[in-house]
């Protein structure tokens, strides 16, 4: 159980770097590429405060939400179906 925890805290850790490590690589390598994924990002973030939410909720999506946080956590979603990828063939249950 404790493993399983350790493991589980350790990916979630991980895919966080490599997350950072390959926001920052498309932006040195692909500025052009970082740039056009930053405006999808601002189009997300203004189809999610577009819902229809009262402003009392609504203002705080807007607030608290930016566009380079989601743009970090596309990358570090990304990192973590990577890891779980790499680390399908040694943990299957057989």
């Amino acid at each position: 159980m404790l493993l399983r925890l350790l493991l589980s805290t350790g990916t979630i850790f991980l895919s966080l770097i490599l997350g950072a490590f390959a926001l920052a690589a498309v932006g040195y390598n692909w500025p052009e590429t970082l740039s056009m994924m930053l405006g999808w990002a601002r189009d997300l973030k203004s189809l999610i405060t577009r819902t229809g939410l009262e402003p009392k909720y609504n203002i705080w999506v807007e607030l608290l939400l930016e566009e380079r946080q989601l743009l970090f956590m596309f990358f570090t979603i990304g990192a973590r179906i990577f890891l779980a990828l790499l680390a399908a063939p040694f943990t299957s249950r057989r």
